[in-house]
């Protein structure tokens, strides 16, 4: 089912990538990135002329277009698969991508906190519908808190748009690689992938530990990150840096099942799907984007600490290391459970 979708998802990605240089090119005003940008010391993009920024997305729009349509294999495609997963999936994108997932999942832990206690209690209330009060409700109470915040504006459909087409040309250059086959290496097997992932998933998921702390010392006189100030002046900030450290331990805990048997089966305790095997896809798909979103804030992290001087803000956060680590614990994983592989169509080489 996936399989079938890479090519036309790549192929839309594409189109939309040349409708937005010509858009940039059309209404200057609409090019999100640049000096004036409220993210400008933690984009890369910062320093990107719209000019040259332009002539990227048309150039590699319709190249993808191209090789989408014909659905082509070989070096070039190869290449071009990889060179279009690093740029629009991990350079383009910046520290706002992972901002918004964490608030996402600010938002979705508690939630799903209390509808997985509520169906324990009360089995016979339907958990979806326990499961949209509670995010409704936290939903509300985030708006109340983040009511004085500055409007976002576009800005995050462009960096959103970028990482998703990043993200489907990382697909396409899995695909394309696993139909060239070749031998695999010793380490690849899964008995070899069981012992390095083993550690490679501990060191990840103590990763988070350092931002859990950050957050969590905003409910003490002593806040990092945050002045005093302003959590004085905004209460409800000190609930929500709760939520966030909440959200970097599920991290944690969702990390560690990559190794826990609870990683190939769903434990007993959760709704609906309690007791059943769990798909490898559903494992390694939020896995990698989980990890690409923490490598893109590695590099806006490091931004801003070159530029400000703060280097104590990687011991916090950190992401640099945090994000290929995440990765490489993810890839163990798929190599133990991978499915056995599919043969490949005939496709045109290029």
């Amino acid at each position: 089912m996936i399989d079938r979708l890479i090519y036309p998802a790549a192929l839309a990605g594409s189109l939309l990538m040349t409708a937005v240089g010509v858009l940039w090119w059309l209404a200057p005003g609409s090019y999100p990135f640049g000096p004036d940008d409220r993210y400008a010391d933690l984009a890369l993009m910062t320093y990107v002329p719209r000019g040259a920024a332009i002539a990227v997305a048309v150039i590699l729009g319709i190249a993808g277009m191209v090789l989408a349509a014909g659905r082509r294999d070989g070096p070039v495609a190869i290449a071009f698969a990889a060179v279009a997963a690093t740029v629009l999936g991990l350079l383009v994108p910046d520290i706002q991508v992972l901002i918004l997932a964490a608030y996402a999942m600010a938002l979705a832990v508690p939630s799903a906190l209390v509808a997985v206690l509520a169906n324990r209690l009360l089995p016979r209330l339907p958990v979806a519908a326990v499961f949209a009060v509670a995010f409704a409700a936290v939903l509300g109470w985030l708006s109340y808190v983040a009511r004085d915040a500055d409007p976002i504006g576009a800005r995050p459909l462009f960096v959103f748009g970028s990482f998703a087409a990043g993200a489907v040309w990382a697909a396409v250059l899995i695909r394309l690689l696993r139909a060239a086959g070749g031998d695999r290496p010793a380490w690849t097997q899964p008995e070899a992938a069981a012992r390095w992932g083993r550690t490679l998933t501990w060191a990840a998921a103590l990763c988070p530990l350092p931002y859990v702390l950050t957050r969590l010392s905003w409910l003490t006189p002593w806040p990092i990150g945050e002045s005093a100030e302003t959590l004085a002046a905004h209460p409800g900030l000190r609930i929500f840096g709760l939520a966030l450290a909440l959200a970097g331990e599920g991290g944690t805990w969702l990390t560690l099942g990559l190794i826990r048997p609870r990683g190939e089966t769903f434990p007993a305790w959760l709704p609906v799907v309690g007791r059943r095997p769990v798909p490898v896809l559903a494992a390694v798909i939020p896995g990698l984007l989980a990890a690409a979103a923490i490598t893109i804030a590695g590099h806006s992290i490091l931004q801003q600490a070159v530029i400000t001087g703060d280097y104590l803000l990687v011991l916090l956060m950190p992401f640099p290391l945090w994000g290929p680590l995440l990765a490489a614990a993810t890839f163990g994983y798929w190599l133990r459970r991978r499915p056995s592989p599919i043969p490949s169509r005939p496709q045109v080489s290029v």
